[in-house]
């Protein structure tokens, strides 16, 4: 019992110093209520509030505890955390290698199958693919926060999950939230007047992850939380991750957060080009254990969609006609229309809208106008499209992946019939408004 009584009053002194020199919110949530258990050699084992706590301490603060530490038990004291109420484990051989680091606590959900190794690499992403690789690299140097930014359906989301999956698999604490959890969660904490516990838990990470920061436009609150909860895990020497549909500074966000977004690395991933869609469509194809003919390959690496989601259910289409027999130029082209305009219904640019309108003024169909009928009607339909398409920005090669995978000549001799057919009925322009 005096040992023990000792041994107490000694790990007081430990925190007396402590509470003088670390930051007063990381002393009271970690340090405050560890007790000294057991002391074997120049082996000290603390009794921390939680496993995840332990973590945390381990990671971030082992090596100043363990200085102070060694001004009261002398030099050369190693501190081990254990959970409280856990029995001081047997001393190991000196030579023997301490036990591997397992998986670190995860605040969230992540998916481990959107992997690094599942990512493909492409010009227009390799800069956001290297910045979240660097986080989790130990010898690389890590800049952060690390932005990424672009349209739906680019694969953001994908690299957030890899490196979340990553560092919690090399023993790091990781919060990977959206944007509206991360709001949710918190205004739910204030609510249940859980909020220094929320603050505790989230600031606490290594990696911090936010998905669709666009979400919180307009929520003054849980912005200037958020700007808080990356300067504390910054602090701390941990990493901050952040995706978004637009760059940080068209987002109408307060000054304060706007400059620690833009301090890091801010990137926009862009869509795949032509070689690098069909290489990701043969990967795809490879995955599912299918072999696709090089021509339809190539029909569908012709579709210039942006979304890498759209591009994966076109590739899907394709596998599931090879599978039943089925793929043949008519099929997979009605198939990459319905794709692309489901895309450009997606997007919110009114493409689909646009063509049904010239659909109903002919009285024709979606599928007809895709297809391959040169009915008068469906034929003056299909130019009537092209042209207001291609006026809209569109090009020539895109509005052939739109109908029905019409190769550019073909859609340009389209263009012009269809010229003619709006400035001899202007009427049909306002098709368009």
């Amino acid at each position: 019992m005096p040992e023990s009584r000792e041994l107490a009053r000694s790990w007081q002194g430990v925190l007396g110093r402590l509470e003088l020199e670390l930051n007063p919110h990381n002393f009271a949530t970690w340090l405050r209520g560890t007790r000294a258990s057991g002391i074997d050699g120049q082996r000290l084992v603390v009794e921390a509030a939680s496993e995840m706590a332990c973590d945390w301490l381990y990671q971030r603060l082992r090596v100043v505890v363990e200085r102070a530490a060694a001004q009261v038990f002398g030099p050369g004291v190693s501190v081990e955390f254990v959970p409280q109420g856990t029995r001081a484990p047997a001393a190991a051989p000196a030579d023997e290698p301490p036990p591997p680091r397992g998986r670190g606590p995860i605040l969230g959900m992540v998916n481990c199958s959107n992997s690094f190794e599942e990512y493909q690499a492409a010009e227009g992403n390799l800069l956001a693919l290297q910045a979240c690789q660097s986080l989790v690299d130990e010898e690389s140097y890590r800049v952060s926060p690390v932005v990424i930014f672009g349209a739906p359906g680019m694969g953001k989301t994908h690299l957030l999950h890899a490196v979340a999956c990553r560092a919690a698999e090399n023993g790091r604490a990781v919060a990977c939230l959206s944007a509206e959890e991360f709001a949710n969660r918190f205004l739910t904490a204030l609510r249940d007047r859980r909020a220094e516990e929320f603050k505790a838990a989230v600031r606490a990470v290594d990696l911090l992850v936010i998905d669709d920061l666009q979400q919180l436009i307009g929520k003054p609150g849980t912005q200037e939380e958020l700007v808080y909860t990356m300067e504390a895990v910054q602090n701390a020497g941990g990493h901050v991750v952040i995706a978004s549909e637009r760059h940080p500074l068209e987002l109408n966000l307060p000054e304060r957060l706007e400059s620690r977004l833009v301090a890091g690395i801010v990137t926009r991933v862009e869509p795949f080009r032509i070689a690098e869609r069909r290489a990701f469509i043969e990967r795809v194809a490879r995955r599912a254990r299918t072999s696709l003919p090089g021509w339809a390959a190539d029909r569908i690496a012709g579709c210039e969609v942006a979304s890498v989601r759209v591009l994966l259910g076109a590739v899907h289409a394709a596998v599931a006609l090879e599978r039943n027999g089925m793929l043949e130029t008519g099929r997979l082209d009605l198939e990459l229309s319905r794709v692309a305009l489901a895309e450009a219904s997606a997007g919110g640019i009114g493409e689909r809208e646009l063509l049904e309108r010239i659909a109903a003024h002919y009285r024709v169909s979606l599928d007809e106008m895709a297809g391959r009928t040169r009915r008068a009607g469906v034929t003056e339909a299909r130019a009537v499209a092209v042209a207001l398409l291609h006026a809209r920005g569109r090009s020539l090669n895109q509005v052939g992946a739109l109908l029905g995978g019409r190769d550019k000549s073909t859609v340009s001799g389209l263009a012009a019939r269809g010229r003619d057919l709006l400035d001899g009925e202007p009427g049909l322009r306002a098709l368009a408004v």
